[in-house]
């Protein structure tokens, strides 16, 4: 199937289309956001790049495939990709930069957050004063990326729409980072026989 009869075939919600897709152009998304993070940042990420292609990706589902319907002759959908991804990677990287601030500021709301995390009503204050250095030692273990995402939601309140404008974390990524962070807050916890399993 060529170029042009796959995006008609996306436009009309075509399961196989989007497989074949994914299938043929994930690799490239991939490799072209990786590079061009390579040269306008220190490295790529691995989460990074995951992010880049699954935000271009579902950028394309939208809307029933709309932004396919601007791609014209020669329907050279591998180029069109390969310029979105370097968009999207460029973008990324301003946005990461915008937001630097956060991801590497101090811990001077780590206290604060180690409040929030270990607040049990049931707790007499002995108690409590432990399971606060816990989460403290816990946060100190988080990377510059878990720690902000945690700060921001249970700190602050935020929002995952929030959470990704504030730090350039694509949204959909922010739960899974959510989650990884608190099992290693709970995992700390355990291994210091603060948490039941």
């Amino acid at each position: 199937m060529g170029d042009r009869e796959l995006i008609e075939a996306l436009r009309r919600g075509s399961q196989e289309a989007w497989a074949e897709l994914v299938d043929r152009y994930l690799r490239l998304v991939c490799h072209v956001a990786r590079r061009t993070l390579a040269a306008w940042c220190r490295g790529a990420v691995d989460q990074d790049v995951e992010d880049i292609a699954n935000d271009l990706f579902q950028s394309l589902v939208a809307d029933g495939y709309r932004v396919l319907g601007t791609i014209g002759p020669p329907y050279d959908l591998k180029a069109w990709l390969a310029i979105s991804a370097r968009r999207r990677a460029i973008d990324f990287v301003r946005k990461r930069r915008g937001a630097a601030f956060s991801l590497d500021e101090g811990d001077e709301d780590d206290p604060a957050t180690a409040e929030t995390l270990a607040a049990r009503p049931e707790a007499d204050p002995r108690q409590e004063a432990e399971m606060r250095t816990a989460v403290l030692d816990a946060m100190a273990e988080l990377t510059p990326r878990e720690r902000v995402v945690v700060r921001l939601f249970y700190l602050q309140g935020r929002k995952y729409r929030e959470i990704s404008r504030i730090t350039g974390i694509n949204t959909n990524s922010i739960s899974p980072t959510l989650t990884r962070a608190v099992e290693k807050i709970q995992k700390r916890l355990k291994d210091r026989n603060l948490l039941s399993t």
